[in-house]
C-alpha cells in the first residue's frame, strides 16, 4: 500500500496511476492520486477508480488535439465557411439572438456535411472531418458573424467546397507541425458554450487514441521516454498531479538528425 501525506495532514491511503496517450507523433503522460486500496487481483477496481478520476484530466483542447494528431497531417486542410448577407439574415429569423443564429448555423453545417458525405460516397472518396461552429473573436471574446471551421482530409476538400452554397469558402493546408494542440486551441476558443450542444462533432471514421493505464510505484516526477523531446511540463510539486507532453522517441530521433544535417550544411 502506498501512502502519502502533505505537511500538516494525516497519512492517506491510495495509489498513483499513470495514464499514457499516444496520438500521431505526440505522447502524453498524466499521473494522479487515486484514494483507496490499490487493486491486487482484478483490474476492475483500477478501471472504476480511474473513471472517477477522469474529470481531473478532462480537457477539450487536449482531447481535440489527440484527434487531430492521430488523423490529420500537413497534407490535409483547414476550411472556413462563411455566410453571405442574405444567408446570414435568414439565420436569425428576424431576430438578433446569438443563440438562435448559432443553432440555425449549426443546422446548416449538418446539412452541408450530409451533402458532402453523399457526394464523397458517390465519388468513392473518403471523408474525414472535425467541424466547429464559431461566433466569437478568439482574442477578445466578443461576438462576430457566425462561421464554420472544418479540419478535413485533402481528398474531400474540393467536393466539400462545392457543396457550400450559403457564402464563401477559404481552404488552406494545415501547418507542418508535429503537435496540433495550438490548432485545437484556435478552433475551440472561438466556440461559444451552448446548452445541450457539443462544441464539435467529428466524423465517426476517425481513430480515437485510447489511454493505457498502469499503477505507479510512487509519486516521483514523470520523465520523458528516452529519446523523446519534451514539449510541455505542467508545474509540479511532490504529492500533486502531473502532466507532460512530448514528441515520441522515434520521431524525436528523426527530427534531431534533420536538425544536425541542416547545421552542417
Amino acid at each position: 500500500m502506498v501512502k502519502i501525506a502533505t505537511e500538516g495532514e494525516s497519512m492517506t491511503e491510495g495509489y498513483w496511476v499513470i495514464r499514457t496517450y499516444t496520438a500521431g507523433a505526440v505522447g502524453e503522460k498524466i499521473k494522479y492520486w487515486v484514494p483507496g486500496e490499490k487493486p491486487t487481483r482484478s483490474q476492475r477496481k483500477l478501471k472504476s477508480d480511474i473513471k472517477q478520476q477522469q474529470r481531473n484530466e478532462a480537457n477539450a483542447e487536449k482531447h481535440l488535439a489527440r484527434l487531430l494528431n492521430e488523423n490529420f497531417s500537413c497534407a490535409d486542410h483547414l476550411m472556413r465557411l462563411s455566410y453571405a448577407d442574405e444567408a446570414f439574415a435568414k439565420l436569425g429569423g428576424g431576430t438578433e439572438d446569438p443563440e438562435t443564429i448559432w443553432k440555425n448555423a449549426n443546422h446548416q453545417l449538418k446539412l452541408w456535411l450530409r451533402r458532402t458525405r453523399r457526394a464523397c460516397k458517390a465519388a468513392g472518396v473518403p471523408f474525414r472531418y472535425v467541424p466547429v461552429t464559431a461566433d466569437l473573436d478568439g482574442k477578445t471574446g466578443e461576438y462576430v458573424r457566425v462561421h464554420h471551421h472544418i479540419v478535413i482530409n485533402t481528398e474531400a476538400a474540393e467536393i466539400a467546397r462545392s457543396k457550400w452554397i450559403a457564402g464563401g469558402t477559404h481552404c488552406e493546408h494545415l501547418y507542418d507541425e508535429v503537435d496540433y494542440l495550438g490548432l485545437a486551441h484556435y478552433l475551440l476558443v472561438q466556440v461559444r458554450y451552448v446548452s445541450d450542444e457539443k462544441k464539435y462533432c467529428p466524423s465517426r471514421n476517425l481513430t480515437l487514441p485510447q489511454p493505457k493505464d498502469r499503477a505507479a510505484l510512487s509519486g516521483a516526477e514523470l520523465s520523458v521516454p528516452r529519446g523523446g523531446q519534451l514539449l510541455y511540463r505542467a508545474g509540479w510539486a511532490p504529492g500533486m498531479p502531473q502532466y507532460i507532453r512530448y514528441i515520441l522517441p522515434e520521431v524525436g530521433k528523426i527530427r534531431k538528425e534533420r536538425s544536425s544535417r541542416a547545421k552542417r550544411e
